[in-house]
């Protein structure tokens, strides 16, 4: 913005000035050279002692030419005229251009076109019958003219002027002078626009990324948006650094799963050995009961009731020992749609007495993949089941699969009673449970069969609208068989 300010300052102050002082000379000279011969002219007259009603346009026009012609040598390039407004003539002596002699035909097509010109100076003139000075022409031939009523007896009986022509190089220089004025003050303004545009799109952009961090403040997962510039760049680098910390709570949740998962799982084995033993002496001792006190009125009913919970102790028990030993994996090729078929057969009376029914939306082409085909149909019976639970009044359970470049994905979704948000970060924990009558091992249990097959399983819910389960399993052959190397974190976390 500097270079076009300089430029209008030094136009307005300096070139304009210089433009000043050269119109003033001029006009000053022509001036000095009409008053000189107005003067002598109305000597003239004064002395032929004729009225301004008796003067002839001849007599004007004979005294203007004694007059001038005596001045002509002196003033080269110096054009002098008289008008007369009673016959509307003019007599022009001298050039504005080094001429040749002009024949009387000449002369008088060159006066009818200068009179054409200038008459609407010389008729304001008359009537104002004040001296005024004037530019006239084309762009490139430009005239100044100094124009002076001639009085007599106090009534303008001619108008006389002289006009000389302006250096070409002058008017050129100040046509070339405007046209810098006017295109710098186009650039001038060019530059407030875009200066004017970059300033309201940096206060945008630094509203957009005040706002974005205002909710990243709140949300760490609300990333800044998309921006260009250098503002665009900050929040890329805020972007990297809030999915560094993301990553960063992720890894640190994962650890923490493990660890606690470990040690719960070492907890559950002791436990489950140290409960074994006595239930074992139990449930042999209601065995010799049943041989030795058969007689016993009523001891079949209460032997069946010890049987009974006996039973469900070791089932529970087996659960815990399922969570917290290692086990071995019987991996082959198997069909993930038959597995679904095969565990929804002997599910399907359960699933009719609760009112479920099953949509069944299985893809055909689905590969097979290498699995242990037990573990497996225990994740699937545990989420039908725990599907039918959420719908005591029944619904509707869908089904299905599909495939991606590398992976099998096995979806579940319910039109149940839904997860709360606190509660979905925990159902994959172990003993979490909101059942009255359950161990809270089931979804853990299932969740570390999917990790055995190095898959995910992740849940989304609605409250009161549904939940879904979704599974993904690769299609490798090679499938861990270490518990204690597991990556134990899940999508609910």
């Amino acid at each position: 913005m500097l270079v076009p300010i300089v430029a209008l300052m030094y136009d307005v102050f300096f070139a304009s000035q210089t433009d000043k002082v050269i119109f003033l000379e001029k006009e000053q000279r022509l001036k000095a050279l009409v008053k000189s011969t107005n003067q002598s002219f109305m000597k003239n007259l004064e002395s032929l002692r004729i009225t301004p009603e008796n003067i002839s346009s001849t007599t004007l026009h004979n005294e203007f030419t004694r007059v001038v012609e005596p001045h002509l040598p002196a003033n080269s390039g110096i054009r002098f005229g008289l008008y007369v407004p009673q016959t509307e003539k003019i007599k022009v002596l001298g050039f504005l251009h080094n001429y040749r002699n002009l024949s009387p035909e000449e002369e008088a097509q060159r006066e009818k076109i200068i009179f054409a010109n200038t008459k609407p100076r010389l008729v304001a003139t008359e009537m104002s019958k004040e001296p005024n000075f004037y530019i006239s022409g084309s762009w490139d031939d430009q005239v100044v003219e100094y124009i002076s009523p001639v009085i007599l007896q106090g009534k303008v009986v001619a108008v006389m002027w002289a006009g000389e022509r302006l250096n070409p190089f002058f008017y050129q220089s100040n046509y070339a002078r405007k046209f810098l004025r006017y295109f710098t003050l186009a650039v001038l303004a060019m530059v407030m626009f875009a200066t004017l545009l970059t300033i309201r799109n940096i206060t945008t952009g630094v509203d957009r990324l005040k706002k974005g961090l205002h909710r990243m403040e709140h949300d760490i997962h609300h990333l800044l948006p998309e921006m260009s510039g250098e503002l665009g760049q900050v929040a890329q680098a805020v972007n990297r650094m809030a999915l560094g910390l993301l990553e960063k709570e992720r890894l640190e949740d994962q650890l923490r799963q493990s660890e606690h998962l470990i040690a719960l799982g070492r907890l559950a084995t002791g436990v489950a050995h140290e409960l074994r033993n006595p239930i074992g002496i139990i449930k042999t001792l209601v065995e010799l009961m049943k041989d030795e006190y058969s007689q016993v009125s009523g001891i079949d009913e209460f032997t069946k009731a010890v049987d009974e919970q006996v039973d469900r102790q070791n089932m529970v028990i087996q659960e815990l020992l399922d969570f917290g030993r290692p086990t071995k994996v019987s991996i082959k090729e198997c069909s993930v749609n038959d597995l679904l078929k095969g565990v929804l057969s002997f599910s399907a009376a359960m699933l009719r007495k609760e009112n479920v029914t099953v949509h069944l939306h299985l893809d055909e082409s689905l590969p097979k993949i290498m699995a242990d085909t037990e573990k497996l149909k225990q994740v699937f019976v545990n989420l039908i089941v725990n599907a039918a639970e959420a719908m005591p009044s029944g619904g509707t359970l869908d089904i299905k699969t599909e495939q991606s470049e590398n992976l099998v994905t096995v979806t579940f979704s319910d039109t149940g009673e839904g997860i709360d948000l606190e509660e979905k970060s925990k159902i994959f924990d172990p003993f979490y449970t909101t059942k009255k009558a359950g161990t809270g091992l089931g979804l853990s249990i299932s969740y570390q069969n999917i990790k055995l097959h190095e898959g995910t399983i992740e849940v989304s819910s609605t409250r009161n609208k549904g939940t879904t389960f979704t599974i993904r399993l690769p299609r490798k052959k090679h499938i861990s068989e270490r518990r204690d190397c597991l990556d134990t974190t899940n999508s609910g976390h």
